[in-house]
């Protein structure tokens, strides 16, 4: 992560000033990483949040002693500078916690990530094989005609063939974004499965030591002992003793462009009055397509479309309580199969003890893919309990019906960016105008309408927060990875 610049120095952004008052749009990870950066430096900093919570989707919530997240959000960076502010940020409140994942496909276990001997162990001769000769045939294929890739479908059988996609990327992809393959954006794939290909497994499978390939299958991160939530939550703690402000329940309805550096956000509070905040800069996390939507002067009706098409998946969280020490050794389990309801598992007890209410109790939590409307988000709580059980006791086997005590169910919107097929020109039309409103700056998942890690969104609104104190770097290339 690169170094602050001295408070004498030219912002990056077109020569300007650096900023007396940032007025942030929502209080999650990124949003509040910038603010942090900001506070520290001295600038006037306020924070304009919808929910009466901080954090967005890293939130945590607790009910009858059973803490959970909204799917599991471990801290896992390469940059140690990055590292070591979140080792400032919460010390004292760190744990370590082994990474065991696993791809449950046709009853079958599979370690993720893959592993040759493993995939080899636990298929038949006939999977093997096919498996095998799709690969072959689909490099032969490649070397002689060299298809362009273009979608989900083509970039995971470029890699890996189609047998192994089909059995470890296809279901669990549609089942995410609630769409077949190849009609969603290959950059999904560069992302998610960078580093990984069929030549590296094998070449893990027959040259790594054991001692070495069990480090690759399993990871050490941190985690906050508390949960995930305690990550903005300290940010917010910090921010707040720097006498900055940080407003809940205060939903953004206008941010209006009075000229260059000159902006206006506008809020509306439960007690039904609008307010204002003038300031010189707006850092915006709230869903790119809807800050086009809100900005004025008007944006174009080419822009307005490209905003409206911007389009994200929803997620439905079941916290499922248990009466029992512990269901799986996993950190992770992703589920292929099409017809459990819900796509990826983790049990909050292996991430940390202070999870749970007594040694005696575990839980696990299920993330339902889903789109707002649809079948799935109109079950009612009941339904999805009674459906999600079943698919725990009947169909996984994983635990018997009477040890099931309890769920809580957490509806989220707006939760995954879709990579369709015209996805990046949609950015680009909205970015443009966006660019037209000097000042404005977006950053986050939804900010900039990219599919962050919540470390990955940290980062790049740190260096945000940096770049706005005339730092020459740019937020927008932190790498991102995928679920």
């Amino acid at each position: 992560m690169a170094k602050l610049t001295s408070n004498g120095a030219v912002n990056a952004q077109g020569g300007s000033k650096l900023p007396e008052h940032v007025v942030i749009l929502g209080a999650g990870p990124a949003g509040l990483a910038t603010g942090h950066e900001l506070s520290r430096s001295g600038v006037r900093v306020t924070v304009v949040e919808k929910n009466d919570f901080v954090g967005g989707l890293c939130r945590t919530l607790e009910a009858d002693g059973f803490k959970f997240d909204l799917g599991g959000h471990r801290w896992f960076t390469k940059n140690e500078d990055l590292n070591n502010w979140f080792r400032r940020l919460m010390e004292g409140e760190i744990v370590m916690v082994n990474r065991i994942s696993r791809i449950y496909h046709s009853k079958i276990f599979y370690d993720y990530p893959i592993s040759m001997g493993n995939v080899i162990k636990q298929s038949s001769l006939m999977t093997i094989l096919h498996a095998g000769t799709s690969y072959v045939w689909e490099k032969v294929r490649r070397f002689f005609h060299n298809p362009p890739v273009t979608n989900m479908k083509e970039a995971y059988t470029a890699q890996f063939g189609s047998k192994l996609y089909k059995m470890f990327f296809e279901q669990y992809s549609e089942k995410v974004w609630g769409a077949p393959c190849d009609e969603l954006s290959a950059d999904w794939v560069t992302q998610r499965s960078k580093g990984l290909s069929i030549v590296g497994v094998v070449k893990d499978a027959l040259f790594k030591s054991k001692e070495q390939k069990y480090i690759s299958l399993i990871e050490e991160f941190m985690y906050p002992r508390d949960g995930y939530m305690r990550i903005p939550e300290r940010m917010t703690e910090d921010i707040e003793a720097t006498g900055n402000r940080v407003l809940l329940s205060s939903k953004v309805v206008k941010v209006l462009s009075h000229g260059p550096n000159d902006l206006e956000v506008f809020y509306e509070t439960p007690d039904g009055e609008t307010h204002s905040e003038r300031c010189d800069r707006v850092v915006s996390t709230i869903p790119l397509g809807l800050l086009a939507h809100l900005s004025e002067p008007k944006c174009s009706p080419e822009v307005e479309t490209a905003a409206r098409g911007m389009v994200f998946r929803d997620l439905i969280t079941v916290n499922m309580k248990m009466k029992r020490k512990q269901v799986t050794p996993d950190t992770w389990i992703y589920v292929q199969d099409k017809s459990i309801l819900f796509g990826r598992i983790h049990e909050p007890k292996n991430w940390s003890k202070a999870m749970v209410p007594d040694d005696e109790h575990t839980s696990l939590v299920l993330e339902i893919f889903c789109t707002d409307g649809d079948e799935i988000w109109k079950m009612t709580d009941e339904e999805i309990t009674e459906r999600c059980t079943s698919d725990l006791v009947d169909t996984l086997e994983f635990v018997d019906r009477s040890e099931v005590i309890g769920a809580d169910i957490v509806r989220t919107r707006q939760a995954y960016p879709v990579y369709d097929m015209e996805y990046q020109s949609k950015i680009d039309t909205v970015m443009e105008f966006i660019n037209s409103m000097p000042g404005v700056n977006v950053v986050g998942r939804g900010g900039s309408f990219r599919y962050n890690n919540a470390d990955h969104s940290i980062e790049m609104g740190l260096i945000l927060g940096q770049r706005l104190m005339g730092a020459n770097i740019d937020h927008m290339a932190v790498n991102t990875c995928l679920l």
